[in-house]
């Protein structure tokens, strides 16, 4: 008699074992949809919007490619031009898209990203950041992403809007990820500039890994850099100063990242020229002992009108191999000149760029030129 109920189980079972096999889900391998709703207004019928160019084989690839390549790395920077809102969304998709595929096999065993590193944020506002995520309370309460802008004064900041970094700041809060400073203090950075004989001490100096000198092509690339990026408006004695704050700005960005301790990972949100492989935040990865192959750089640029060519887009090393590892295309940002900006700046009487965030380039800049 308990054949039939026995049968009837056994076949119960096997119709849902096929329903379950032929039935569609979700991968989570699948890196989520890109962002292609597009917040900029111009060009974006230009054939290289949302397109995704990976400089090592020379070819336009998925978001899925590129997706798993973050995911497979160790530390992902994430370049921007700053006013550009869907350069912003992007970093936020490839936060998700990181957080996502680290949840299945294929990167299995991979260093664990635990903080997002932002240049918009400086190390003297640590205070802030206790404050913004309630470590000074016994019992802290979970704050809306926009908290961060006021206990942060963003809007004193220099820095555009912070409606347009909100989506990285509410994915880096969903991931669990720990927003920390990549910048230095500006007491720091002044001294730099002004006087570098004594404002760091040898110690520092060697940990940080400005001890290891640019080769005198790397140099050279970085002084015309300077000149040209800032519009021909500065004087050739500031580029010297200009370029130790660069260099001290990449390498506190580096130490940011590496604060996660050896088996860890990071994230970088910050300007394209600080995404170089190299003279970027990787050369001093890399002279702190971080492998080539642990880093993966993406420069998030606007498109041109009438150039279609991918690869004339990414900037070249002194050897002549790209300085990034993928470069993301997007519409235009509606902007004023920030060559205009900066004589406007400069007749007004503002000193001389060459602390904070002045000593970079004003197409990374936009038309956030701090007098």
């Amino acid at each position: 008699m308990l054949r039939r109920p026995v049968a009837t189980f056994v076949a119960l079972i096997l119709i849902l074992m096929l329903v379950n096999v032929s039935a569609p889900r979700a991968d989570n391998r699948d890196v989520p949809s890109p962002p292609t709703d597009w917040v900029s207004t111009l060009d974006r019928d230009h054939p290289l919007v949302g397109k995704i160019y990976a400089t090592a084989s020379n070819t336009v690839v998925s978001a899925q490619d590129m997706g798993r390549a973050l995911a497979l790395a160790r530390f992902v920077l994430l370049g921007e031009i700053h006013d550009n809102p869907d350069h912003h969304l992007w970093q936020a998709w490839a936060i998700r898209a990181v957080s996502k595929l680290r949840g299945a096999r294929i990167v299995e065993g991979q260093p664990q990203i635990d903080i997002i590193a932002m240049e918009m944020i400086r190390a003297d506002q640590y205070a802030a950041l206790d404050r913004f995520y309630g470590r000074d309370v016994e019992v802290p309460r979970p704050r809306p992403p926009k908290a961060l802008a006021r206990f942060l004064e963003w809007d004193k900041s220099g820095w555009p809007d912070f409606k347009i970094y909100e989506p990285i700041i509410s994915q880096a809060l969903y991931e669990q990820l720990v927003i920390v400073p990549a910048s230095p203090s500006k007491e720091l950075s002044r001294k730099v500039s002004k006087d570098w004989d004594n404002a760091l001490s040898q110690g520092e100096i060697k940990r940080l890994g400005l001890d290891i000198a640019f080769s005198s092509d790397l140099e050279n690339a970085l002084t015309v850099e300077i000149g040209k990026s800032h519009c021909g408006l500065i004087p050739e004695a500031a580029f010297p100063a200009m370029a130790r704050v660069q260099r001290f700005r990449d390498a506190t960005m580096a130490d940011a990242m590496l604060s996660v301790g050896p088996y860890k990972g990071a994230i970088l949100i910050a300007g394209n020229g600080h995404v170089r492989r190299d003279r970027g935040v990787p050369f001093f990865l890399m002279a702190r002992g971080v492998t080539p192959k642990q880093i993966v750089s993406i420069a998030h640029v606007e498109v041109r009108p009438g150039e279609t060519n991918p690869a004339a887009y990414v900037d070249s090393t002194p050897e002549g191999k790209p300085a990034v590892d993928y470069v993301v295309f997007t519409p235009r940002t509606d902007r004023p000149d920030p060559c205009e900006k900066m004589r406007k700046d400069m007749s007004k009487g503002a000193p001389t760029p060459s602390t904070d965030r002045k000593s970079e380039p004003a197409r990374n800049r936009a038309t956030d030129v701090k007098p």
